[in-house]
């Protein structure tokens, strides 16, 4: 991953600065991402083959109980954290817009994660045809991403 963009550069530093604190800064956050969890549990049935790009330290993807779960995550620290915690789920060090990253990758999966991922793409379009030979017709891509219209609700609602 030596190609990559400022931004993204600056993301991946962030991400391996604060790698080790994640579990730290998620129970912090727990109501948070225990709704996350509860909705994406709903939309993903137990027992699936599911993908997850952007899987930190692959909670999120263990809590959905796959049968086979592979995570992506362009940090290193952050994917030996998530194999150390879950090591019946495969992981991946690499970057979600490279086509190395998904030859890696085998099969097809029933569901396709990415929470909290789109704002770090470069290029959302050239990101969604990756996704493409992982697909089926069945496959089901689930997106969500936080919205900066709720920051003032949040600040008010830390005070």
């Amino acid at each position: 991953m030596t190609d990559l963009s400022p931004r993204k550069a600056a993301i991946l530093d962030h991400s391996q600065k604060f790698a080790h604190s994640r579990a730290e800064w998620r129970r912090k956050a727990r109501f948070f991402h225990t709704e996350d969890e509860t909705y994406l549990r709903f939309l993903v049935p137990k027992g699936a083959r599911v993908l997850e790009i952007g899987c930190g330290t692959g909670d999120t993807l263990a809590a959905l109980q796959p049968a086979y779960g592979v995570g992506v995550d362009m940090s290193p620290d952050l994917i030996a954290e998530a194999g150390r915690l879950h090591p019946d789920l495969t992981f991946i060090v690499g970057d979600a817009e490279s086509a190395d990253t998904y030859k890696e990758i085998t099969g097809t999966f029933d569901y396709i994660i990415v929470v909290d991922t789109i704002g770090s793409l470069d290029d959302c379009q050239a990101f969604m045809s990756r996704l493409h030979p992982l697909c089926t017709r069945e496959t089901r891509i689930v997106i969500g991403y936080f919205s900066h219209l709720w920051s003032p609700a949040l600040k008010l609602a830390e005070l």
